[in-house]
This record gives C-alpha cells, structure tokens and sequence, in this order.
C-alpha cells in the first residue's frame, strides 16, 4: 500500500534522534475512542515555554487555536474548552500560520500539517458528538499537498493526499480507511485544481 511504504520512508528520513513515532500505521487506524483532552488555559506551556497561537479556524460556533511555542514545537490543538496534544511535530515538523484547516459538517475535522523532508506531514483531530479526538495516523504528501475535502457526498470530509511518485491523489476517510485513488498521471499539476485540487467521487478507482 502506498502509504505504508511511504510512512515507512518517512520515519527513516526523520529518525529525530530516537524521538517515539505516532503510534498505529495499521492500514486502518480508528477514531481514538478514549476520554477527550482535558481543557486547559490558552496559555498553558508549550514544552518548556509558553503556548503562542499560530493559527486559528472556526467549526460551527466553536474557535479552534493551534497553539505551539516559538520554533513552532510542541504543538496543541484547543477547541470549545478542550486541548488535543498534537503528534506530527514529535517527527520533526514546525508548526506554522497554514498549519490548520477544518471543515464544517456532520462530523467536522480539521487538520493539521506543516513541512518535512520536501514535502507536508499531516494529522487529523475529528469532532464526533461535541468532542474532539485525534487520529493517531499520520499522512505523508511527497508532492506537498494535504488537504480536507468531501469527495464522496456524505456530508463528512475525506482526506487527499496528493503523491508525485507516481503521481496521483490518494483519498482516507476518517478513520484512516483508504476510500480510493485517481488515475496516474504524468506529474501531479495534471490533477484538477492543482494546487488546490479537487478530486469528486468519479475520479476514484481501486488503489493499486
């Protein structure tokens, strides 16, 4: 499977200096179902510094911050009074101003990613009945391009994740479940909406 073989060069790249990597690559990861984050202070510590907000996004009525210290370590994800440790930074990635995005709907999500090793490592922190869990699967875009979208019309956002080698744009639901792909093409700017791509349930087919 694509993702396992490129989670698997991921983690070789950035081996960080023994530094754990996030727990479950299974082909199919579950929505954590433990207790939610505990709230905290916006201002609660970062590491061994204070939080800084460096981005923000709204789901519905809720304001959800991404927080981290200066180098844009030790990440956190607080939305409505709760706080979700993010993971990705743990595999070198620096948070930044375009580290988050959300998308509003029967089960909102939002995402959040940042550059490494040439290309964009994200994870996801999905509501279902007003809390907020992380998926403790990462997603590895060699081509750079992350990004939350409902593709199949259920009124509930997927994953795209855009590869160059070979070149094509890989969809997840959720829980890590992989829904399909789009053909290959020659590089990925062919993919409609590049960057900004949009893939729509007819353009997926098996993954192979």
């Amino acid at each position: 499977m694509l993702f396992t073989a490129v989670l698997a060069a991921l983690v070789t790249l950035g081996a960080l200096g023994g530094v754990a990597v996030l727990r479950g690559q299974d082909d199919v990861t579950r929505v954590d179902a433990g207790a939610p984050a505990t709230p905290q202070a916006a201002d609660h510590e970062c590491g061994d510094a204070p939080c800084q907000v460096v981005a923000t996004a709204s789901v519905g009525a809720t304001q959800v911050e991404l927080l981290a210290d200066a180098q844009g370590d030790n990440g956190r994800l607080q939305a409505g009074g709760q706080v979700v440790q993010t993971s990705i930074t743990q595999l070198g990635a620096r948070l930044r101003g375009d580290s988050l995005s959300c998308a509003v709907a029967s089960v909102s999500a939002c995402l959040v990613e940042a550059p490494l090793n040439g290309g964009r490592v994200g994870e996801l922190v999905v509501q279902r009945d007003g809390d907020w869990h992380p998926v403790a699967k990462p997603y590895f875009s060699d081509a750079g391009v992350l990004l939350l979208s409902d593709v199949t019309g259920t009124d509930a956002p997927e994953v795209v994740v855009v590869r160059s080698s070979p070149a094509l744009a890989e969809v997840y639901a959720l829980d890590g479940g992989v829904v399909g792909c789009t053909k290959r093409y020659s590089y990925p700017a062919q993919i409609r909406g590049w960057p900004q791509v949009r893939v729509v349930a007819s353009d997926l087919r098996t993954c192979s």
